[in-house]
């Protein structure tokens, strides 16, 4: 009977540590989650820094990144990533060669970066050369390259 309860909490153990995801999101080639503890991990390929860990070394399994836990969302897409925090700041990484990051410059970034100092981001949709965002205040933001006007400006 021991042995029977013994074997039953160790498969109860597994399947909740099994359980503890959060969210998550598949880019092209790599994929980010965050825990229920608000931590963030990232895996896949990593080339110019797209798992956000300060190298460019892909991982075939998850990898925490940084030891922060107020991660509250995640978004993958082919070239680069970005995360809101439970705090509502931004943070971006990976590559920017179209100024796709959202900080002001074309430079890559292989950790997490805040963009600006707002508070109040809500959820945020990217493409490989451009992003779009919108505000707990409904509004819409956008960034990256416009060479066909997707930034909806009415610019090219």
């Amino acid at each position: 009977m021991k042995t029977k309860m013994t074997f039953l909490m160790l498969l109860l153990l597994g399947q909740l540590q099994a359980q503890c995801w959060l969210t998550m999101s598949a880019g092209g080639t790599h994929s980010l989650a965050i825990k229920t503890d608000g931590s963030l991990w990232a895996w896949g390929d990593n080339y110019v820094g797209y798992l956000g860990d300060g190298t460019n070394l892909n991982s075939n399994q998850p990898i925490q990144i940084g030891n922060d836990h107020d991660w509250a969302k995640v978004y993958a897409a082919a070239g680069s990533s970005f995360a809101i925090k439970t705090n509502g700041t931004l943070w971006a990484w990976g590559y920017n060669g179209e100024g796709q990051l959202g900080d002001g410059t074309t430079t890559d970034r292989n950790i997490p970066t805040q963009l600006g100092t707002a508070t109040n981001w809500h959820s945020i949709a990217q493409a490989y050369s451009h992003v779009a965002a919108i505000k707990t205040d409904g509004t819409l933001w956008a960034w990256g390259n416009n060479s066909a006007g997707q930034l909806g400006d009415g610019t090219v």
